[in-house]
């Protein structure tokens, strides 16, 4: 009986040590700003200086329903240059959860497809025409530009 009290207080420990390293070495930036990552260079920018242009469009849900957002962003196209990339094979947008998205850089450059959009003070991404949405991230902080 004994072992297995210690056995299990050792899982424990162990289980809340790598809750504690696995939280703390998350991507900590402050709300409403996104950092940009490249294989040059590595910047934070506040989302609402950025010049933004108006998306509108409709995204498909799990269940079928169809949404239309109406939303001032900028286009996803329009984020390597920030980094001054010139050619890039497809960008990551990654949320403050590590849930992340992969978007192609044929996708990224087709006119009104991909946007990052202020959702009330956050940042999400939106591709449009996805069926499923499931490239739809909430509560983006980093952007990997590959």
């Amino acid at each position: 009986m004994k072992k297995r009290i210690i056995t299990v207080s050792v899982l424990v420990l162990l289980t809340a040590l790598l809750a504690f390293i696995y939280l703390h070495s998350r991507d900590s930036i402050k709300t409403g700003d996104l950092r940009i990552v490249s294989t040059d260079a590595e910047l934070t920018v506040t989302f609402s200086d950025l010049s933004l242009s108006h998306a509108n469009g409709s995204v498909t849900n799990k269940k079928g329903e169809t949404k239309e957002i109406d939303a001032d962003g900028i286009p996803l196209s329009e984020i390597p240059a920030l980094a001054g990339v010139n050619s890039f094979n497809g960008i990551k947008v990654i949320a403050d959860d590590e849930y992340s998205a992969s978007v192609s850089a044929d996708e990224a450059e087709e006119p009104g497809k991909a946007w990052l959009i202020d959702d009330n003070g956050k940042i999400r991404l939106i591709v449009f025409g996805d069926d499923g949405a499931s490239r739809d991230v909430k509560n983006v902080v980093r952007i990997e530009i590959k």
